[in-house]
């Protein structure tokens, strides 16, 4: 019982002086992320193609949680752009600790009328940049005594849509091929201190749910258990276990946050 005193949890959670990159790092869930991060203690990258857009974020994150915040450009289907952007946060803010894929594409159309370049569009974003992401991040990682990985991965890489509730067969097709990533690489990396795991989000209410017509977004309400949609600060708590001494024995896993959408 020696380590389990009053506090002792709320230590594990702490990641003061930690450094953790955003790829994805604009938007309402980047938002949520970067503010889950730097409250915890990180300093924080947010990377994307659009980078005055971070930089807005990243001022609105160090002047809220008194952390250090920078924006980044970042490419994630572009290797040299990504090998970059590592370079250049381990560069400012002195380190990487912590990496979160949250950059995503997706295609809407029936699959058998859906192009080839819409296809790999998806794939080229979802699935080869998380990779490249990974990549050159584990390998300041394993240079420097190991880290937190996480991908943001989807629902959809679990349940299926009929063509009136989802015609995005290439994003979760994508989505699946996270999951499956995720494990792969944290079987390779572990003896390296390398933990990788996934969130996969549900129903949230921004980005595609907000292009959905209502009768569609009522379907999809059905099928929740909790009976609504998420919110970006729904995934604070799954992203802080799993980047922080408190999920110091987990990896390879992907936590399912969705409200109970994948068994309702």
């Amino acid at each position: 019982m020696t380590d389990l005193r009053p506090g002792f949890l709320s230590e594990r959670f702490r990641m003061d002086g930690r450094r953790a990159l955003i790829i994805g790092g604009r938007g309402a869930l980047a938002e949520a992320m970067a503010a889950t991060l730097a409250d915890l203690g990180c300093s924080v990258a947010l990377a994307s193609r659009k980078q005055a857009d971070c930089d807005e974020l990243a001022g609105e994150i160090a002047e809220t949680f008194g952390v250090k915040a920078i924006g980044l450009a970042c490419d994630i289907a572009d290797e040299a752009s990504v090998e970059r952007t590592i370079a250049q946060t381990v560069e400012q803010l002195g380190g990487l600790d912590v990496v979160v894929n949250n950059a995503g594409a997706s295609w809407w159309g029936l699959p058998q009328d859906i192009p080839l370049k819409g296809w790999q569009k998806v794939m080229d974003v979802n699935v080869t940049g998380t990779f490249l992401a990974c990549r050159h991040a584990a390998r300041h990682m394993i240079a420097n005594g190991g880290g937190a990985i996480v991908n943001i991965a989807s629902v959809g890489a679990f349940i299926s849509f009929r063509p009136e509730d989802g015609q995005v067969v290439p994003y979760t097709t994508s989505k699946a091929a996270i999951v499956h990533l995720t494990r792969d690489l944290a079987a390779q990396w572990a003896d390296h201190g390398i933990r990788v795991n996934a969130i996969a989000p549900g129903t949230i209410e921004t980005g595609m749910t907000q292009t959905l017509d209502e009768a569609t977004q009522e379907r999809t309400m059905r099928r929740i258990l909790l009976g609504r949609f998420g919110v970006p600060a729904d995934l604070a708590g799954a992203l802080a276990l799993l980047v922080s001494d408190a999920g110091s024995f987990m990896t390879a896993q992907t936590v399912i946050v969705d409200g109970g959408q994948s068994v309702g």
